[in-house]
């Protein structure tokens, strides 16, 4: 069972939808997981195919669209701000804890892609969480910084840096909102092979939806460039984690990262075989590893 709930966001009107385990009962208290959905994405695609695949075994999931996104208020539209999407979580979290239904010393938090790195971000700020699980985890400020697949120098980002400053110049004096593609406008368009499946994933009927338009404004580049959803994980990630990555995502590397990089004693990283970046989102096979590791994992744990 689904129902669509609201809760806010400082100004921000948040659009979620909060997935049941069967047999209901209102009387009792079950585990509650965040589900958050990858950059440029909404409640309907990936986060929240996993948010009714684990409320199938008996949690309460909620997955939501961010601050300034999908269904949710705020302006201007599409922006990506890392630090935004980070309290969305913890708001979702405010939300939950709210609910007679909910057992708040038992919830967790899940994410996909940009979504895994600010879950990880907002589980270092927020002991609520109790424990941690991602998918295709990608930190953006080192995906700006070193590429994709990690194989760039830092200082290839300072030109977007100085696109993000001349775009708020511009918009400061009146200008509409910039805006960059957050995925491929054409298949051939593609650099690589995850991001040409963005591009069918975002763009075609195997996934697209009309509140994802495949597009984030220009001067969010300032505020994710900048970005570190990793920084003291030594320190505060300290939560059981379960980490999930692709065998032939270009991101992998991020996933392997965050795992050597937790504090937590109680973690684990598994690799699904021949799957990539974009697979984990939504092919029933890989979809079914992941969901098969993240049941029981939060049932320990939560």
């Amino acid at each position: 069972m689904m129902k669509s709930i609201r809760f806010t966001n400082a100004e921000v009107n948040m659009a979620g939808n909060l997935f049941l385990p069967e047999n209901f009962n209102e009387a009792e208290r079950y585990p509650a997981i965040v589900v958050v959905h990858p950059s440029g994405g909404v409640k309907e695609q990936t986060s929240g195919l996993y948010a009714a695949k684990l409320a199938s075994h008996g949690f309460i999931t909620l997955a939501y669209d961010a601050s300034n996104q999908g269904e949710s208020s705020g302006e201007p539209r599409q922006l990506e701000n890392p630090y935004n999407r980070v309290e969305d979580i913890i708001t979702a979290i405010d939300y939950l804890v709210a609910q007679n239904c909910v057992d708040e010393q038992r919830i967790g938090v899940l994410g996909i892609c940009a979504g895994g790195g600010y879950a990880i971000h907002a589980t270092m700020m927020d002991r609520r969480i109790k424990a941690l699980g991602t998918v295709s985890a990608v930190n953006y400020g080192d995906m700006y910084r070193l590429g994709w697949e990690g194989d760039l120098k830092p200082s290839s980002s300072f030109e977007l840096l100085g696109m993000a400053a001349e775009q708020r110049t511009a918009e400061a004096k009146g200008a509409a909102t910039g805006y960059l593609p957050t995925t491929p406008n054409s298949m051939e368009e593609a650099p690589n092979r995850d991001f040409a499946e963005a591009y069918e994933y975002y763009r075609t009927p195997r996934a697209m939806h009309r509140n994802a338009p495949s597009k984030f404004t220009t001067r969010s580049l300032a505020q994710l460039i900048t970005y570190d959803a990793f920084n003291h994980a030594d320190i505060f990630l300290t939560q059981p984690m379960l980490v999930i990555a692709g065998s032939e995502a270009g991101t992998r590397w991020m996933t392997e990262a965050i795992y050597q990089r937790a504090a937590s004693q109680k973690k684990t990283i598994h690799i699904v075989n021949n799957a990539t970046h974009i697979d984990m989102y939504d092919k029933p096979d890989y979809v079914a590893e992941a969901t098969e590791m993240f049941a029981p994992f939060f049932s320990e744990n939560l």
